[in-house]
């Protein structure tokens, strides 16, 4: 009995495992969890068996998760579904950000309090000191502090 329900076990488990390196859901997955639940009901009424097939499933999803993630490494659709590449390109260094006080420039987007203005042709994250600020509306950056640049209306269009 214990050699059924740890045969049906395995067999599950190893079926689950082929339907994740499979498209779709198919009759391996179909059959895996109806031998998985198969084994849980044998081994419902004996504690030992039930410690013995838990360990088991621990042991072989922890082994299933990781030759699956080795394999989607390999294949063509893990680039599709994980970012490896770091997107630096849209973001410039702008180095000290003290240096901007006391700059004039124009609001990129409507100041809610926080968006972004244009100043000297560098576009920066900003936070208005005076509240809502329209879009297009002339500021000047008046401090720096706690790595936010704070700007205040000068006029608006």
């Amino acid at each position: 009995m214990e050699i059924l329900v740890i045969l049906s076990l395995l067999i599950g488990l190893a079926c689950i495992f082929v339907e994740l390196l499979m498209p779709g859901f198919g009759i391996f997955g179909i059959v895996g969890i109806i031998l998985i639940i198969l084994s849980w009901a044998i081994t419902i009424f004996t504690f030992k068996l039930g410690i013995v097939i838990v360990l088991i499933e621990i042991v072989f999803i922890t082994v299933g998760l990781y030759l699956s993630i080795k394999k989607l490494k390999r294949m063509q659709i893990y680039g599709r579904v994980i970012l490896n590449d770091v997107l630096q390109n849209d973001k410039k260094q702008v180095g000290n950000m003290e240096e901007f006080i006391g700059r004039e420039g124009v609001c990129k987007t409507d100041l809610r309090p926080f968006g972004s203005g244009e100043f000297n042709g560098i576009v920066l994250d900003i936070l208005s000191d005076d509240g809502y600020i329209k879009k297009n509306s002339l500021i000047k950056i008046i401090r720096f502090e706690d790595n936010k640049l704070y700007v205040k209306l000068l006029n608006s269009n």
